[in-house]
């Protein structure tokens, strides 16, 4: 039996937390600048603890350097950006973190806005599943009425082979009743 394959005319698209909300949308625009910003500061780091390296030892803080004429390249005017850069990372890191959490909030707003956009189409197909398992049971009863009737007669079922549908659980109350229960008390019935 071949799986089911959605057709194309049943193409449904779900829209993204930052689609429904523009609230959401922002943060997460936000945080993509932000986090390209760290990068861009990881590297200038990088470049700087690298220049810092190649200079020679200088006791000097920047303001004397700069005093004593010496050009933006020497290594205390680089260990002076380096200490802004140093800071700098840490306020975009901090900035990182309360927009992760302000996203973690912000999504059950984008979240209901979601579901509230696909309920008709999740209604529509939880419709068809719970049709199929109600057509399923049915089909179960009356495959089992069959077996019943059938060794009522004395009739030893070895010579049939019959095969019965366990995965569905108990006859009466088995997984099919338990879908069907649950998605009655969760008001799709």
């Amino acid at each position: 039996m071949a799986p089911f394959k959605k057709k194309p005319a049943d193409d449904f698209r779900v829209t993204s937390l930052g689609e429904a909300d523009p609230a959401y949308a922002a943060l997460l625009q936000r945080q993509s600048e932000l986090s390209e910003l760290l990068s861009k500061l990881r590297n200038e780091r990088s470049d700087l603890d690298k220049k810092i390296e190649e200079q020679p030892k200088s006791p000097y803080s920047a303001g004397v350097s700069r005093l004593l004429g010496d050009d933006e390249g020497a290594a205390p005017h680089l260990r002076k950006r380096r200490a802004e850069v140093l800071g700098e990372i840490t306020d975009v890191e901090t900035a990182l973190v309360v927009i992760r959490k302000r996203l973690d909030e912000a999504s059950n707003n984008a979240s209901k806005l979601v579901c509230d956009n696909v309920r008709g189409e999740y209604q529509r197909r939880l419709g068809v599943v719970t049709d199929a398992a109600q057509s399923l049971e049915a089909a179960r009863q009356d495959h089992d009425a069959l077996l019943d009737d059938i060794e009522r007669e004395g009739v030893n079922l070895a010579y049939l082979r019959p095969v019965r549908p366990f995965f569905l659980g108990d006859r009466s109350e088995g997984r099919v009743f338990y879908f069907l229960k649950e998605v009655k008390e969760a008001g799709h019935a």
